[in-house]
């Protein structure tokens, strides 16, 4: 069940309908109109691997420095396994994706990042036809408490297992492009999981009080990319939008993830990632993290 909002958040959804439309629409199209999408690059039989494994952070220490300021230190780990099995009838994609970010200013430490992600698409053989019937599973939840900023007294607004999202969806998929991947399903399902007791009772993430679970039915579009642009830069990105059909059209649930990754040495690189979410059931506003950064880093290839 939809919660209803309050006229100040419809006002507030009204003026994001054009801006959101139009990523919406940006999502769709930028593959179909990119020169890459022109011409087929259909992969041979195999499995192929792609994987990033990263640490970076920064670190700040001040005494009697007079221009102001205070101690501060930000960690952050990305992981990411994509593992790509084609074969003569289907192409199967695995992906893992996990991420956790601390940071401490003064004597408070918080998170600022944390996310674990697994999605499989199973897809028709790209060497039979470009669009192939397609599925898609997806399921995502995070590793430890969650608290509002500037909160002193710590009380939770998210924990492991609440919320899971699931997401299980039938449509149609095009893999033979060489560094995009395109699923779009008009049969959709999404659910959100709450196992924490506590937030169940506040109606926490858009369930009803006391609720453990909530389904909604929708559509979906799934964009993945992933290029090497020269030697030593490269580039992922993933976007997800999911539209319920029970709800009205400006509050569909955006998620657009970009990494962007610049070897310096073998094992230490300069990496951007950029994360822009927008779901109401959590916060009624778009949400963004940016990240820049240097540390360790292993890809493959």
């Amino acid at each position: 069940m939809v919660r209803p909002l309050s006229k100040g958040s419809r006002n507030n959804q009204k003026r994001l309908i054009k801006p959101s439309l139009i990523l919406l629409f940006s999502l769709i199209m930028a593959p179909l109109f990119s020169q890459e999408s022109q011409r087929s690059a259909t992969p041979d039989t195999g499995v192929f691997r792609q994987a990033l494994y990263s640490a970076s952070g920064t670190f700040t220490d001040l005494n009697n420095w007079n221009a102001g300021g205070e101690n501060n230190a930000i960690f952050s780990l990305l992981m990411r396994e994509n593992k790509k099995r084609v074969g003569p009838n289907w192409t199967t994609v695995h992906l893992l994706e996990a991420n956790y970010g601390i940071s401490r200013q003064a004597s408070a430490v918080a998170k600022n990042a944390d996310k674990i992600e697994w999605t499989s698409t199973v897809t028709g053989s790209p060497k039979k036809t470009r669009w192939n019937l397609s599925g898609q599973a997806n399921v995502r939840s995070q590793f430890s408490p969650g608290y509002a900023a500037g909160d002193t007294i710590r009380v939770p607004i998210s924990t492991f297992g609440a919320p899971i999202y699931g997401q299980f969806s039938l449509g149609v998929g095009h893999n033979s492009w060489k560094h995009w991947q395109v699923f779009v399903s008009p049969v959709s399902a999404k659910t959100t999981t709450v196992l924490d007791a506590e937030l169940r009772n506040k109606g926490a993430f858009g369930l009803d009080t006391g609720s453990t679970w909530r389904l909604e039915a929708g559509s979906k579009i799934t964009l993945n990319y992933s290029e090497k642009i020269t030697e030593n830069m490269s580039i992922t990105a993933k976007s997800d939008v999911f539209v319920s059909y029970s709800a009205q059209l400006n509050t569909i649930d955006v998620a657009l993830e970009v990494i962007a990754l610049y070897k310096v040495k073998k094992y230490v690189s300069l990496n951007a990632h950029i994360q822009l979410l927008r779901d109401l059931d959590q916060v009624d506003a778009w949400q963004r993290r940016s990240v820049l950064g240097i540390g360790l880093a292993y890809t493959i290839p």
